[in-house]
């Protein structure tokens, strides 16, 4: 993973950890997973 992917992966978990109207669980590692299935399903 490059870094710009790395800055924006961080960017977005912070963003999601930090939602205070519902309670997320959520591990990085499977946030990273995620958004990779959807690139490659393009």
């Amino acid at each position: 993973m490059n870094e710009k992917s790395e800055y924006l992966l961080d960017l977005i978990y912070k963003k999601l950890k930090n939602y205070k109207y519902k309670e997320i669980s959520l591990e990085k590692e499977n946030l990273k997973e995620f958004i990779f299935s959807l690139l490659k399903g393009n």
